[in-house]
């Protein structure tokens, strides 16, 4: 059980446990709309993969006919899952991010996410082809996404620096880093770096629930106008 705040609300809630190879949320709409319904075989979407054995990053599987798209690789991880799940149980629908139907974790270590498909050009796709006007309709709507989830704290007794289930960040910019965190303290945060930079961070601030990889490529919008944000992913 873990406590978060919500502005002066608090909320306790019971992670799903990411040491679980095989994780199904059965109260989502893939099961409750067909109960006899299983989702596919880490190798039956293996199969369908046409870069799973030349890309780091294998092209995401969708099932059309299941309203069901999987995402997977070597580099996929359980806590992007769990962040899914946090999203939604938290913000609901302030939040647009797909449904989450579950997990898998094959034998050679591949995650597989499944989640609900929502089709969409990216941002990265359309950018050059909006006008100011809806470019500047997309910012103010992403900075209101933004907002929101800085909305989510943790209890200020209990604060640290790091993935939700308490493991190492992995954040975006810190890819090519030691695997290392969480970290207790903004101040032991910053001790870490390396940089010269390091003297200019200052050691007190606020600890807040945010996007790792907010980029065009992680952001679906509408194929009509007026253009709007989907999904967040």
């Amino acid at each position: 059980m873990v406590t978060y705040r919500l502005g002066k609300q608090l909320i306790s809630l019971d992670l799903p446990d990411t040491t679980k190879k095989e994780v199904d949320f059965t109260d989502t709409s893939f099961f409750t709309t067909s109960p006899h319904r299983h989702l596919p075989t880490p190798a039956q979407v293996r199969a369908m993969s046409k870069d799973i054995d030349t890309s780091s990053q294998p092209t995401p599987i969708k099932f059309r006919n299941l309203n069901l798209i999987v995402k997977f690789g070597l580099y996929v991880t359980i806590v992007e899952a769990l962040n899914l799940w946090m999203v939604k149980k938290v913000f609901h629908d302030k939040v647009p991010v797909p449904g989450l139907f579950g997990w898998r974790v094959d034998d050679e270590g591949y995650v597989f996410i499944y989640m609900e498909l929502i089709e969409g050009p990216t941002l990265e796709e359309c950018w050059n082809r909006l006008c100011n006007i809806e470019k500047r309709a997309i910012s103010d709507q992403l900075s209101r996404i933004a907002e929101t989830l800085r909305q989510l704290e943790q209890d200020p007794s209990d604060q640290f620096i790091g993935s939700i289930n308490r493991e190492c960040h992995l954040d975006y910019v810190f890819l090519n880093q030691l695997i290392t965190g969480p970290f207790p303290s903004i101040k032991e945060f910053n001790d870490w770096f390396t940089y010269p930079s390091h003297g200019l961070l200052p050691d007190n601030g606020e600890i807040k629930f945010t996007h790792a990889e907010l980029e065009q490529r992680n952001i679906i919008v509408s194929s009509f106008t007026p253009v709007q944000i989907v999904i967040v992913n």
